[in-house]
């Protein structure tokens, strides 16, 4: 409600968290609370232990204007604190996620989950290349985080 009384019409949100209908990932995992300023290729070289075969980081949605000002300026976007790495077998699925939940990256506590795929997405898209669009609207991966 509005303050003189009349209902608020809004525009619908969009879910937060995983998709309720979606499966765990065999190999991908959800890495939180991220340095902001974190680069994929530093977070493929925090886990090159496990065989890492791709990585992507959530970037903070922003205006078209502003993804074009930025890439002119040649600045990098900031992350949103969360990643996720497709590895190559299960097996380093589980690894990763015992040795590195926990882990200290630039004086942040990181947490190492198994991701959960959205429906009709499967583990070998990950390599696929990142719409423009999806990444203008922050979503830099094709997986979402697991809910604590």
């Amino acid at each position: 409600m509005t303050f003189d009384g009349k209902p608020r019409i809004g525009r619908e949100r969009k879910q937060r968290g995983p998709p309720e209908d979606g499966l765990p990932s065999k190999t991908k995992v959800m890495v939180a609370n991220l340095p902001y300023d974190m680069t994929e290729d530093q977070l493929k070289e925090k886990f090159t232990a496990y065989n890492p075969t791709a990585c992507k980081i959530a970037l903070r949605p922003i205006p078209r204007f502003m993804v074009r000002k930025l890439q002119a300026r040649n600045e990098p976007r900031k992350g949103r604190g969360f990643g996720f790495v497709t590895l190559e077998s299960e097996e380093q699925q589980q690894k990763a996620i015992e040795e590195m939940n926990g882990q200290e990256i630039e004086g942040r506590e990181i947490a190492v989950k198994v991701a959960i795929d959205s429906p009709g997405k499967e583990d070998d898209e990950a390599a696929s290349p990142v719409t423009e669009e999806a990444t203008e609207n922050g979503v830099n991966g094709s997986a979402e985080p697991v809910a604590a």
